[in-house]
């Protein structure tokens, strides 16, 4: 739950930097703000990815042990 905090405050920290940098006419903050955006965004989709390779890992670990099974009852 942490890490989806962190990813969220990544988010909105860089809005809020991106913005007032925008406002006080800052291209180095306005930057700052933009990557830190990224980099929270970047870490969501780096978790739905880990999640999608466990998925694809734990049904193919599944299928071999399913065969396994199969051939011992043969």
């Amino acid at each position: 739950m942490s890490n989806e905090i962190e990813k969220n405050v990544d988010k909105i920290i860089g809005k809020v930097k991106e913005v007032a940098g925008q406002v006080v006419n800052s291209e180095e903050l306005e930057l700052k703000g933009k990557l830190q955006g990224l980099k929270g965004e970047a870490a969501e989709v780096g978790e739905k990815v880990k999640e999608k390779i466990a998925e694809k890992a734990n049904d193919l670990i599944d299928a071999i042990q399913e065969k396994k099974e199969d051939s011992k009852e043969n």
